[in-house]
Parts: C-alpha cells; structure tokens; sequence
C-alpha cells in the first residue's frame, strides 16, 4: 500500500490514538521482582492422565479463540532481518489489539525507532495515523474483518497483526492440507504460566506455539521462515489476553488530530 500526499512520494501511514498517552504501554519499564508469580513456576499436577496430541492443543486453541465475539491482548514481537553479509538483526515492537466480530478492529504497534502505528476498522471503514509524522489516511474496505485483513496484506502490503489468528479459516491455518507435522514437545512454563509446547511444520516455515493451560490463548509464538535466505526468524509473547472489552463507543472510532496532514492511500504497484 501507499500514500501520496503532495510532497510524499508513496508513503504509507499508519495510527497512534490518544489512548498511547494514557496507559496503553503502561508496565513496559522494570523486570519483575524475584517474587513475582512469573518467576515462581507452580508444581505441575500428578496423575491427570496422557499428555495431549498436538493436534488436540492447536484445536483447543482456535476453537476456543473463534468462539469468542470480543479479543483483546498485547504482544512483545521480535523479528530478523536477515542483512547482506549474513548477520542477523533484531528489531522490536510492543503491540495492541482489539477485535469486536464480524467487523471491528483496533491495533497500535510501538516500534523501536520510536514510530507508532494505529489503525482502526469500523463497518468497512480503514484509518490509520502515524506518529510522530503526524500523518493519516483512510479507505474504504467493506466486508468483515478477516476480508479487510486480506485486501489490506493483499492489495497495500499493510502490515497487519498476526493475520493467522485472524483469519476466516483458522482451522485451515493452524491444521490444514498444508500441515506436514503437528509434534507435542512438552510443558513450558511461560508468562507467569504453564503451556503446552507444540512444534508445526508447513512449506517455508517452522512454527512453533505454546498454548496456555486452561483457557488456551497462544502465550508465545516462533516462525522460522525456513526457504527464505539466512531463515529470518519472528518471536511473539502475548499478554493480557480478554474476552471483553472496555464498554467504550470510541474505541473504534478514528478522529484525526487538528494538526494531522492527511494523504492519500493507493494500491502497491507490484513489478
């Protein structure tokens, strides 16, 4: 995707909403104390029968995360890019979402070059603002969200979070054709809980997810992307995980700031 103000050739912008300045990444500061519950794993139970299938976890996981309406949760992501001489590099982003089915989305993503990005889709409506650029566009994309998911990847290269868990089909995802192993490593503990481990592989990556333990959100996610050169991998940890919202009529309305320029958003020209 990009955006063409007047003086901007082909730029792409993205979202920061006033909620970044009132808590947003609240939290991000100091490592957990000795004490913390995160750093105290709890004994795991005896005698509760056979460890489960992979398949059986990964299942529990997206029937459970597609039963539910409204999903909110945070993310600490890091990725690679892989460099010309072969030296790896890694770059990082605090990201938050919030889903209300069939079609309502809000995201923000800190980068660490100090960029933010929000975007919000409400009833077939795209917006988003980049700061400290100050600068914002909008479309129209009608549909739900998981159509608005793949015109924005498709059509503007926008980079939308995790459009696996956002998906129409994420039994086809997660379980599909395509899947060529579904491995049960084991127990993991991670943020603060117990997971299970579950190693995935399909053409071009190698995934693995730890699915918490009782209500089974994803805790972390790995992708090694195994055919691309130097097979740059991308780390995921999610917090916070909600099935309800705040009760806010704003939350998926975009309002530009007084100063914002806006510019115009066009479809990528690809070669």
């Amino acid at each position: 995707m990009s955006l063409h103000p007047a003086q901007h050739p082909r730029r792409w912008a993205a979202l920061f909403i006033a909620i970044a300045a009132s808590g947003l990444f609240a939290g991000c500061s100091a490592p957990a104390p000795a004490e913390d519950d995160e750093w105290l794993p709890s004994a795991l139970a005896d005698g509760v029968g056979d460890l489960p299938e992979g398949r059986e976890v990964v299942q529990r996981m997206v029937d459970f995360m597609r039963g539910h309406p409204e999903l909110a949760f945070e993310a600490r992501v890091t990725w690679e890019s892989v460099q010309e001489s072969g030296q790896k590099l890694h770059f990082d982003m605090l990201q938050r979402v919030a889903i209300r089915k069939p079609d309502q989305i809000f995201w923000v993503t800190l980068r660490d070059d100090a960029t933010v990005d929000s975007a919000w889709y409400d009833n077939g409506r795209f917006s988003m603002i980049r700061q400290p650029d100050n600068i914002w566009g909008q479309i129209r994309i009608p549909g739900d969200i998981p159509e608005m998911v793949e015109e924005l990847v498709d059509q503007y290269m926008v980079d939308v979070p995790f459009p696996d868990l956002l998906s129409r089909d994420p039994q086809e995802v997660w379980l599909g054709d395509d899947i060529t192993s579904v491995w049960y490593i084991g127990e993991a503990w991670v943020n603060g809980r117990w997971t299970d481990h579950v190693a995935i592989r399909r053409p071009g990556a190698d995934i693995q997810v730890w699915v918490q333990q009782g209500d089974p959100f994803p805790a972390k996610m790995a992708i090694v992307f195994i055919e691309d050169e130097g097979m740059p991998a991308y780390i995921a940890r999610f917090s916070k995980w909600s099935t309800t919202l705040p009760a806010d009529p704003t939350l998926f309305q975009f309002t530009p700031p007084p100063e914002a320029e806006r510019i115009d958003v066009v479809p990528v020209i690809r070669p």
